[in-house]
């Protein structure tokens, strides 16, 4: 009887030992994270700090990351003499136009990819897949050369048209029509449906998620382009935020506060469409998960 209680004690005390470990992984996971985070959004702390600090607090000999005297003049000044009015509507007319046309070619390539058979069709999607690892940097003389070559070099057109057609999108939403049931597309045609209709009336309903996750994606690397706008853009007035912001931190009169407050209004867009779109978005990504 005594071995028995014995063992009991002793079962009981590993499975109280065990569980004791399994949360202290689980803590010592959850607090290596959050220094992580924190270490990442450091510089984004300090961007805020700095846009809403004065001068002498920007430069003082002891910094701190809490403003000791909180001001709003780095936004007006930045905002009246950076002239940034006008770049926020040049990169939102832009960032819009490039949303816009990329994720209408990327859903209809991924209806056609993933729901017809035809020949070439796998070779033509390695292909889309190919051009995912050709960096942007190698494209750059080419593009310019055609571009300038019918006139286009210092218009919009040039910033928007190399990203229509973005590979990822054709790849994320090929992979989401493919889910798909082609009994629900042949129950369609059945019913007098064109191929229009399958596409507008049943498959975009459908695949909302990824539609809705490349639209972030499409919208944040249209917002935060700088490459194809510096090679590209020529006069000072046709800027996008982007490029703006780092021809003020290379030659302005500005000084470092209205800069980070300019900044910090920047990423304010993308941020909003993200929060607003994230529901989707976290739908999309487990989705594929899932599938996958």
């Amino acid at each position: 009887m005594t071995n028995h209680m014995r063992s009991i004690v002793d079962s009981r005390s590993g499975s109280i030992g065990s569980r004791a470990t399994k949360i202290y992984k689980r803590h010592g996971v959850l607090v290596s994270l959050i220094i992580g985070a924190l270490v990442m959004m450091f510089p984004v702390l300090w961007m805020i700090s700095m846009s809403f600090q004065p001068m002498d607090e920007i430069y003082a000999r002891t910094p701190s990351l809490i403003p000791r005297h909180p001001t709003l003049d780095n936004f007006f000044t930045g905002w009246t003499q950076g002239g940034f009015l006008r770049y926020y509507v040049n990169t939102s007319v832009v960032t819009t136009c490039r949303v816009v046309l990329t994720v209408i070619i990327n859903a209809m390539a991924g209806f056609a990819f993933g729901k017809y058979k035809f020949r070439g069709r796998g070779f033509l999607f390695v292909l889309v897949l190919s051009a995912m690892m050709v960096p942007d940097q190698i494209r750059m003389v080419p593009l310019y050369v055609m571009f300038h070559s019918v006139g286009l070099v210092n218009t919009y057109a040039s910033v928007i048209l190399p990203g229509i057609g973005a590979t990822f999108g054709t790849f994320l939403m090929t992979q989401y029509v493919r889910t798909v049931p082609d009994e629900l597309l042949d129950a369609a045609r059945m019913d007098g449906c064109s191929e229009f209709g399958l596409f507008r009336q049943i498959v975009i309903p459908l695949v909302t998620p990824a539609l809705v996750t490349n639209v972030i994606f499409q919208f944040l690397w249209g917002w935060n382009d700088l490459l194809f706008p510096l090679l590209f853009l020529q006069d000072q007035s046709k800027y996008t935020l982007a490029l703006a912001l780092a021809n003020l931190g290379a030659s302005s009169d500005l000084s470092i506060g209205p800069i980070m407050a300019m900044s910090l209004l920047s990423i304010i867009p993308v941020l909003a469409v993200f929060f607003v779109l994230q529901r989707f978005f976290v739908q999309g990504i487990a989705a594929q998960g899932v599938k996958g």
